[in-house]
């Protein structure tokens, strides 16, 4: 149970939001309240914010961009500690020969850094075209097509232990990526080094803009979503296509809705709630499983107070 005093203790000494909706934190623009939230812009700031949740027994919860959370009606206890202040532009590193070298903060957006390299003719992340979020979320959840992920592109990482609470930097024969998933427990990222290969800078281009061309007008743009909600259970058998031969495009429960463009987006028409949102889930597992006995697991991460899966 959270200390009503920790949280009171910390706030006062930090200055932090309270009660902050974290509707206003997802893309799916759906979330309770978060009893204490912070901001920080640099490593000093986070590690010291973690520090002294620590000494007052405050749980901590880390969010990026949001793009990939459901967060429970009831809110989340505790701090939550928003990473996309944490950021301090793109640099190349030094580095002799091909590849390049590119770093930046964990808080920085995909979408600039992808911009960035286009610009530079640096090729290597045109698949991440129109995704959105943080490149440290996206990092987390080896983001990408059903043929890649950006787990391929990165270098190096500097990650927070949060146990220790000190950063340190993991190169790539130390990290494990495996679909939509870095497997790194108990580790914060807060910086990454990626390498991109130098390249004709029309053609580099020409490709960015063909898959953003090509999402704008396959996936719902205009509604709340957590991008795709369903991990793929095999590439020849897509969750989409599970989910629309199930005729469950459009099915609506209350403010969810199964996207009619694309069947593995669930979006919010206005008005949803994590309820809504979970039952919707439920209903179209339970139908898929039942027509191709094929279980969806969701690629979508749930927290909150009353979540069974944090």
């Amino acid at each position: 149970m959270t200390s009503h005093f920790g949280i009171n203790q910390l706030q006062q000494q930090f200055h932090l939001e309270t009660d902050v909706l974290m509707a206003a934190h997802t893309r799916l623009n759906v979330g309770g309240p978060a009893d204490l939230l912070a901001r920080p812009e640099t490593r000093r700031e986070l590690v010291d914010l973690l520090v002294a949740a620590r000494n007052a027994s405050v749980p901590v919860t880390i969010v990026g961009g949001g793009c990939n959370l459901l967060v429970s009606d009831q809110g989340i206890r505790g701090l939550v500690v928003v990473t996309t202040h944490l950021k301090s532009g793109i640099q190349t590193r030094p580095h002799s020969g091909d590849p390049v070298h590119l770093f930046m903060e964990a808080g920085q957006r995909l979408s600039t850094v992808c911009k960035y390299a286009v610009t530079r003719g640096l090729a290597g992340l045109e698949f991440c075209a129109g995704i959105p979020g943080t490149v440290g979320g996206a990092v987390i959840m080896n983001a990408g097509t059903a043929d890649q992920g950006i787990g391929n592109r990165v270098y190096s990482l500097d990650v927070l232990d949060l146990n220790t609470l000190r950063i340190h930097t993991l190169k790539k024969e130390k990290l494990t990526f495996s679909y939509r998933r870095l497997h790194l427990d108990h580790h914060m990222i807060v910086g990454i080094t990626l390498a991109l290969s130098p390249g004709d800078p029309a053609r580099i281009k020409q490709r960015h803009e063909a898959v953003l061309f090509r999402k704008q007008h396959t996936q719902p743009m205009d509604l709340p979503s957590a991008g795709c909600f369903f991990k793929n259970p095999d590439p020849d058998r897509p969750a989409g296509k599970l989910i629309e031969e199930a005729g469950l495009k459009g099915k609506t429960i209350h403010g969810a809705q199964v996207s009619s463009i694309h069947a593995n987006y669930i979006v919010n028409l206005g008005h949803a709630t994590c309820r809504d949102i979970l039952a919707l889930t439920q209903h179209i597992q339970q139908q898929v499983l039942d027509r191709y006995n094929i279980v969806l697991e969701t690629e979508v991460i749930t927290t909150g107070e009353g979540m069974t899966n944090e």
